[in-house]
């Protein structure tokens, strides 16, 4: 038997930076990441074994968070007083944590992040929405 979970229920909240106090963000949708990374850089040489390129890990890159979510004009945890779109025009780093369903909340996704994109859908015919994308600075750690 499978000890797979299902997608529904997870949480994305954020907290100002440093500050502990985490916020539901509204209406988030599918989430995407983080795509975490390990750059390398090739450092083949003339004795290299058997003539194989060889790599050394270099740095690590935390990735991004994307996700689409409802857009509802005024809500505090996306506009550009309190939420998403202030984040991205101020510049400001953000703590996030993802937050799973039920009995495995404890096993939170935490990192810091910049809001990177802020991009409104408003077709004719189908809901408002936001696609937001997260640039993470720094580790990423779960629990």
């Amino acid at each position: 038997m499978s000890n797979a979970i299902a997608g529904p229920g997870w949480l994305l909240q954020h907290s100002v930076h440093g500050a502990g106090v985490f916020t539901t963000i509204a209406e988030v949708g599918d989430l995407k990441g983080p795509s975490q990374s390990l750059e390398t850089d090739e450092v083949t040489n003339q004795s290299s074994p058997n003539q194989y390129k060889e790599y050394i890990a270099t740095l690590l890159d935390g990735g991004e968070v994307t996700f689409p979510c409802n857009y509802i004009p005024g809500e505090a945890t996306q506009d550009s007083v309190t939420g998403l779109l202030s984040w991205m025009q101020s510049r400001g780093l953000q703590d996030w944590q993802i937050v799973p369903p039920g009995s495995l909340s404890a096993h939170v996704i935490s990192f810091s992040a910049y809001v990177t994109k802020w991009d409104t859908g408003l077709p004719v015919g189908k809901h408002a929405s936001l696609d937001i994308t997260l640039k993470i600075t720094g580790p990423v750690a779960t629990a």
